[in-house]
Parts: C-alpha cells; structure tokens; sequence
C-alpha cells in the first residue's frame, strides 16, 4: 500500500513528495518589477527556495535591457516625478522675485544636468532592489526567462547560454507593453519617451523578462 504523509495540510502520496522536493526552485519568478520582487522576497521570507530573472539595467531600456525594479520605479513614475520637481523650480525663481528676493543674475537652466539626476536616482533604487532581494535569500538570474513546460523555465544569459530550471509553482510578472495608435504625434512622443524618460522603444514594461515582450 502506497504511503501517504501530511504536507502543509494535505495528504499527499510518498512518491509525490519525492518528485516535488527534486525541483529546482519552490517558485520562480519571471520579472523582477514592483510585482514579482515583492512575490520573490515574501516567499522566501516564509520559508520558500525562489529564483527571480530580469533583464540586465540599463538607464535606457530596450528589448534586451531592462532591470530590478520594473516600469514604475526605472521608466515610469520615479523619473516623471524627479523632472516635474525639476521643472517647478523654474516657475518658483520667477515668483521669488515679487516676494522680495534680489535675483540679479540671469538664471540658466542645464537639460542634461537634470536628465543625470533621473538617472542616479533609478541606478541608486535598480541597487535597493537587487539588495532587497539578495537579504531575502532569492537568486537573481540576468536573462530572458520563458516557460518552456508545467514546471521548467529557460533562461537565456547575456552570453546567449540557456539554463532550464524546475520550479514547483512559476509566477510570472512581465507586465506588458502598450501598442501606438497610428496617429499624428507618434513619432515625436516616441522620441520623447526616449529623450526625456529614457524609456527606449516602449512604454509600460513592466519587467521585460519575456521572450515575446
């Protein structure tokens, strides 16, 4: 008669214990944004053996460049705010000087001083989050992720290398990537999406960690 254990409330057969233990990974995660670090962390901060990809950081992403963190901390949000604040600064010297504020010399604006504070701020959080997921105990893999079977992940390096992993459950956490409209102004949002937030050739990647994303 086949033996039978109680795992984590359910009464499981021997061999199926057997056969789940042999996993590489509890979950494996595909995308490292806001979304699949916080899954990652909380994980294996109860107990979980977990491995994470994303594409490697680049201030600029592209097809083949990404990074920790995701569309809102890297593309989206963080850097749309660090260039209002920027940019309100401009208004608020025009205003001190009905307010009693002697500015003699002529006031000069520097685009791309302001274009390198966005981008230390997003290199500074890329490394929170990759610390973040390091004191949690999950791996972080460099690489284009894709399911390949129920339970099996590939993982293609930056060197082209695959790896496939086992992985008893498989999140994934890519998010997605919004389609133009064909529309006047196309080009020159694009060009502003790539000069201004450094968002490369899309907007709304989430964590680009797919091979068809």
């Amino acid at each position: 008669m086949p033996r039978k254990m109680l795992i984590d409330g359910e009464v499981k057969q021997a061999s199926q214990v057997e056969e789940e233990a042999n996993f590489d990974f509890d979950l494996f995660v595909i995308g490292a944004g806001s979304g699949g670090v916080r899954a990652a962390r909380f994980s294996a901060n109860y107990g979980a053996k977990v491995g994470i990809c994303e594409l490697p950081f680049d201030p600029i992403s592209s097809e083949v460049n990404g990074g920790v963190g995701g569309t809102c901390v890297l593309r989206g949000c963080v850097p749309k705010k660090i260039l209002v604040y920027g940019a309100n600064f401009g208004g608020e010297i025009e205003d001190a000087r009905n307010y009693g504020w002697e500015i003699n010399e002529k006031v000069d604006f520097n685009w791309k001083k302001l274009l390198q504070k966005k981008t230390d701020e997003i290199v500074r959080l890329n490394a929170i989050y990759k610390r973040l997921l390091s004191n949690s105990g999950v791996k972080l893999y460099e690489g284009e992720g894709k399911v390949t079977g129920p339970n099996e992940v590939e993982l293609t390096q930056l060197d082209g290398t695959k790896l496939k992993y086992s992985a008893k459950h498989i999140l994934i956490a890519t998010g997605s990537k919004a389609q133009y409209p064909d529309i006047p102004g196309k080009v020159s949002f694009q060009f502003f999406l790539i000069e201004c937030l450094g968002i490369g050739s899309c907007w709304g990647i989430l964590s680009p960690c797919q091979s068809n994303n």
